[in-house]
């Protein structure tokens, strides 16, 4: 998700809570097993936006109750859904996990080479020093020329509060390469505080990149869907169902997850948004407009510790978010109030 885009969206004012169905059937369930049924707030379905037997969002006719046949038809449809996405994620999660990133491996290597020949230098050790740089132009020869390329930009990323700094993204951008996410990474934690024109390029860099799947059909459609979500509340629902079909054929696609938990936070589908994020931080646990969206999800729900737990992790990642940064000190402050409160007896 993109906190500062949704934080200053108005919302439709009928939008949906239709996740709580799926409470509904589980309450169901633990009743008819005989299980205590859980305690806490329980959401109420009074919503707008409906889900098909296909699990596409759409206009409902009719608003279902919490517990009706309708309610659970639905909450069946997103919990079978559910699970076997998650499956299918956590798969794809594994398969890009066991593949190696060698642009960064050598990038990294390569700058602890560096570090060895410069020490070597300092010991007068001029032989290992000229060892260390023939196996560092062995090893980048070893690359593939796209590979060098990507290289060589994020060695020049190495400093990103030179000039060139923003060339050098709009430069990445073009590329489109995603190996090079781990080094932009980094330079964003490392920049100046008040070097802001930068951390933007940096950042713009990084969002772009997450947007290519390596495929082609699917990054147009992903624009898709990013159109029709500028068209609030109407184009939800179409940007909704095609996330969800991008999801469906690649679900190891992040952003896809991604956008479509935005779009069920436009929705104030907050449950099913959190369900999202999560995926989305399965797939790329350093995304930091997932964790700072899940944040957004709990404060609506009001559940604020997790709330403040989830913008602490995306401030981990990305230091430079201040809307995220006055999010967490107001929670912080709140919470603090809350337990002086308590310990009082108030």
């Amino acid at each position: 998700m993109v906190a500062t885009t949704v934080a200053t969206t108005i919302f439709h004012p009928r939008a949906a809570a239709a996740a709580a169905a799926q409470r509904a059937v589980k309450r169901r369930r633990d009743r008819a097993r005989g299980l205590p049924l859980p305690k806490g707030r329980v959401s109420i379905i009074g919503s707008s936006w409906t889900l098909d037997r296909r699990g596409r969002a759409c206009k409902a006719t009719k608003t279902p109750e919490e517990g009706s046949d309708a309610a659970t038809a639905a909450a069946l449809v997103v919990i079978e859904h559910d699970a076997r996405m998650r499956e299918r994620v956590s798969n794809a999660a594994r398969v890009q996990s066991a593949t190696p990133n060698r642009v960064d491996e050598f990038v990294l290597h390569e700058e602890l080479t560096e570090r060895k020949i410069a020490w070597a230098v300092r010991a007068n050790d001029f032989e290992l020093a000229k060892a260390l740089k023939e196996e560092g132009a062995r090893r980048e020869q070893e690359l593939s020329p796209s590979a060098q390329l990507a290289a060589a930009l994020a060695r020049r990323l190495r400093d990103p509060n030179s000039a060139e700094t923003e060339v050098i993204c709009a430069d990445i951008v073009q590329l489109g390469d995603r190996r090079l996410v781990p080094s932009l990474l980094r330079a964003l934690c490392t920049v100046d505080a008040d070097n802001e024109a930068v951390s933007q390029a940096i950042e713009h860099a990084i969002w772009m990149l997450w947007q290519k799947s390596g495929n082609l059909h699917y990054d147009a459609r992903l624009l898709d869907g990013i159109r029709a979500m500028s068209i609030v509340p109407d184009g939800l629902p179409m940007a909704r169902d095609i996330f969800t079909e991008i999801m469906d054929a690649d679900p190891g696609f992040a952003e896809a997850h991604n956008k479509r938990a935005t779009v069920n936070y436009l929705m104030q589908l907050y449950d099913l948004s959190i369900k999202d994020c999560e995926n989305v931080l399965i797939l790329n646990p350093q995304h930091f407009g997932a964790h700072s969206g899940k944040g957004l999800c709990h404060l609506a729900l009001h559940q604020y510790q997790d709330a403040l737990n989830s913008f602490e992790n995306a401030l981990l990642v990305n230091p430079k978010m201040e809307h995220v940064q006055r999010y967490k000190e107001s929670l912080q402050s709140m919470l603090e109030k809350s337990q002086r409160k308590h310990l009082r007896g108030d």
